[in-house]
């Protein structure tokens, strides 16, 4: 009996602890992990001006490595004359543009400002007279209904890509108190990193363990170069992107062409959405304005940039980042698929990183064929 009564106790400890652990991993899963996943995600942001010091002590180093091996300059000099010649080109060409820019914007502005009172009925009536046009058709209700609402969801967007450039402008506003301290911060940090690249070298590969040392700094040595060559092919799509148009909107007689050129190489940089984010609506006020000619030769505009840079794209970035264009455009792909847009961004990414630790024999040991020998 007693024996009995010891073996069901055991059984039931065996399903209590079972149930514990359910539940356990239960709480683990549901509370706990997402809580460690937003500290784990608000980390990167409290290190972040040296995360970008990082980043450009990178991009700097070939600079500093020509004024110390060409010239023969000290290190700290070598570091002092490159940054301030980086970022103080940097600093004077994009005051140059803001200043273009602002002027530009100014005039866009005064001329909105003065067609505003006469904007606003044509935009009105333009509506009115597509919707007559549904009617006139006499088109099944559903489809009218269809269009009706399809052109109220347009208006509502247009009204919401307002609000979204204004609340825009205003936080970029807000944060530029913040932005010059960041800035300063991450120039600091930056003198210090490439000066000391060394003495932060040496300490780094002490705390490394020997067995994998000469493999970590292999791994390192290609995330570094796919970083750079990364930002070397995606500065040339947009590049590219800002020279065809700011060419076609010239030959066009586009007012503000350098602004809006501008404009829409920035917003190249969204993957997917691209300079559709301007073109589009552009085309579409344009062909509502009456203004057929322009709309069709902005739409032959934006086809050439897609197309141009869509063929582009896998050659330049595989190029640049040591990657077989069809693999970089399988990664594009399969990152899009996955992860959106940051997942179009971290698929190169990743098969760099899968290939460098290929290459450094860190996987030899996974490998079946030394089984079947």
């Amino acid at each position: 009996m007693d024996s009995e009564i010891k073996k069901n106790l055991k059984i039931l400890l065996k399903i209590s602890s079972i149930v514990i652990a359910m539940f356990g991993l239960y709480l683990l899963l549901v509370y706990i992990f997402p809580v460690i996943g937003r500290i784990l995600a608000y980390i990167p942001s409290l290190f972040l001006p040296f995360i970008f010091a990082i980043l450009i002590a990178v991009l700097v180093e070939p600079v500093v490595n020509f004024f110390e091996t060409k010239l023969h300059f000290k290190r700290v000099l070598a570091v002092i004359t490159s940054l301030l010649l980086v970022i103080g080109g940097f600093v004077y060409i994009v005051f140059l543009l803001v200043s273009v820019i602002i002027k530009q914007l100014t005039n866009i502005y005064r001329s909105t400002q003065s067609n505003a009172d006469n904007m606003i009925p044509e935009l009105i009536d333009k509506i009115s007279e597509l919707r007559l046009l549904f009617l006139r058709l006499d088109l099944p209700v559903e489809l009218q209904q269809t269009m009706q609402a399809s052109i109220q969801q347009a208006i509502e967007w247009g009204q919401h890509l307002i609000n979204v450039v204004i609340n825009g402008l205003i936080a970029v506003v807000t944060m530029l108190p913040g932005l010059m301290i960041f800035l300063m911060i991450a120039t600091v940090a930056t003198f210090f990193i490439i000066k000391d690249r060394a003495l932060i070298r040496g300490f780094v590969l002490h705390i490394i363990p020997p067995g994998i040392r000469d493999s970590s700094q292999n791994v390192l040595g290609k995330l570094i170069n796919a970083f750079v060559g990364f930002v070397k092919a995606y500065s040339i799509l947009i590049s590219i992107t800002f020279i065809l148009t700011l060419v076609a909107l010239e030959i066009l007689g586009v007012e503000y062409a350098l602004t809006l050129a501008l404009i829409i190489a920035v917003a190249d940089i969204l993957p997917v959405l691209g300079p559709g984010t301007i073109y589009v609506p552009w085309i579409a006020w344009e062909f509502m304005s009456g203004h057929i000619a322009m709309g069709i030769a902005l739409l032959v505009v934006y086809v050439i940039i897609s197309a141009v840079r869509q063929f582009l794209e896998p050659k330049i970035v595989g190029d640049n980042i040591g990657l077989h264009p069809l693999v970089t455009l399988m990664s594009l792909y399969v990152g899009l698929k996955l992860g959106g847009i940051v997942g179009m961004i971290l698929g190169p990414v990743c098969v760099v990183i899968f290939i460098a630790i290929y290459r450094t024999g860190l996987l030899d040991r996974f490998d079946w064929r030394n089984d079947v020998d």
